[in-house]
């Protein structure tokens, strides 16, 4: 397997340099850009997995560049490093469709964890676009065998299994992707979570949709304690 290709957008020499080589000896195949205008014309002339992006950049914002790579090259995942991280940013660029949302100075450990969960997550994301173009053409040979004379029944239950083999990977790749989500998001308050399309939610109904999980509901002993004191008091 060919190793995967990330490119780096920062304006910052250094920056560039240092986590170029880390990623070399990490088995990735790097490239660089110091501006938003060069990294988007590096993406037009060449395939990459992923896009490490400075939010601060000399000629158009990180953010933007971000906008056109998710509508251009909508599988490209994306993480976003800086030095100037605000509430606002960090909501703008999860909305935009980055992965994560890192810091500088980063921490190398946390940022290859963050790299490598994207590239799992792309990777995923291929596989289903592969298999749904093999599904749509299996189900373009099952049309063209049915008008098919009789003696070509064998050739029409050979692509009949090729569907049923190509939607049980395309079902598996489905459910593999929706555990790679990244960091999620968290209301310290209601608990309530932020959903894939940026909407909060109950985690109770993140959870079921998302897994084989139902939820029955209860109370705890602690909780029935706090809410009907006198009746444990008579306990």
């Amino acid at each position: 397997m060919e190793n995967q290709k990330i490119l780096i957008i920062d304006d910052d020499r250094n920056v560039r340099k240092t986590l170029s080589d880390i990623l070399k000896t990490k088995g990735y195949e790097p490239s660089t850009a110091e501006n938003g205008t060069e990294g988007l014309d590096f993406l037009k002339q060449f395939p990459v997995n992923l896009v490490i992006i400075d939010l601060r950049l000399p000629d158009i914002s990180g953010l933007e560049v971000l906008n056109k790579i998710k509508t251009n090259c909508p599988f490209i995942e994306t993480i976003i490093l800086t030095g100037n991280a605000s509430l606002d940013s960090a909501i703008e660029a999860t909305n935009k469709g980055a992965f994560s949302y890192l810091l500088k100075p980063y921490d190398i450990d946390q940022l290859m964890l963050n790299i490598r969960r994207a590239l799992e997550k792309q990777t995923a994301q291929e596989i289903i676009e592969k298999r749904t173009i093999e599904v749509e053409n299996a189900n373009v040979k099952l049309r063209e065998a049915n008008a098919e004379l009789t003696n070509e029944i064998a050739v029409r239950k050979q692509a009949e299994k090729e569907k049923e083999e190509l939607i049980f990977e395309l079902k598996d790749a489905l459910s593999k992707i929706k555990m790679l989500t990244g960091l999620l998001p968290i209301c310290a308050s209601c608990k309530r979570v932020r959903n894939d399309k940026g909407y909060w939610e109950e985690i109770e109904i993140y959870i079921r949709d998302r897994s084989e999980a139902d939820f029955s509901h209860g109370i705890c002993p602690d909780c029935a304690k706090k809410l009907y004191p006198e009746y444990y008091k008579e306990q």
